[in-house]
């Protein structure tokens, strides 16, 4: 059953008011979000199955949201972009596949996500950094 489009926007609102109580930061820059977007790691046209996956979703300031959405050669700067990148590897391999040709200066770090061992993560508050990838490998 597809869901409604107002049921999704639904799920979102809760999901974004989570964030904001649970953890207000830019899933791109991890400063702190006072008013941001709800943003997502695997593109809403992409996919309507992952538009309320949790771990699909991050806070994000706009200018961080646009660099991620429409900046590939600009967002392979920004601090978090690794593990944005490894999340939408665990959500979609084929969407992961698609977006990897635009950040092929990271091509040394990304090929190393099949040899981690995959863990559960929920939220992003759950991989604070590069830690998690450098732990496993």
């Amino acid at each position: 059953m597809i869901k409604k489009q107002s049921d999704i926007d639904r799920e979102l609102f809760v999901i974004k008011k989570w964030y904001q109580q649970y953890w207000p930061l830019c899933g791109l820059c991890g400063h702190l979000v006072k008013n941001g977007d709800l943003a997502h790691v695997v593109r809403r046209s992409y996919s309507i199955e992952l538009q309320t996956v949790k771990l699909n979703t991050f806070l994000s300031h706009r200018d961080c949201h646009d660099l991620w959405d429409n900046s590939p050669e600009q967002a392979v700067y920004l601090p978090r972009i690794i593990e944005i990148l490894y999340i939408s590897y665990l959500l979609s391999e084929p969407y992961f596949a698609l977006i990897a040709e635009h950040y092929m200066d990271l091509s040394p770090v990304l090929q190393l996500f099949p040899e981690i061992p995959y863990q559960e993560i929920n939220y992003h508050g759950e991989l604070l950094s590069l830690q998690y990838l450098i732990k496993q490998t």
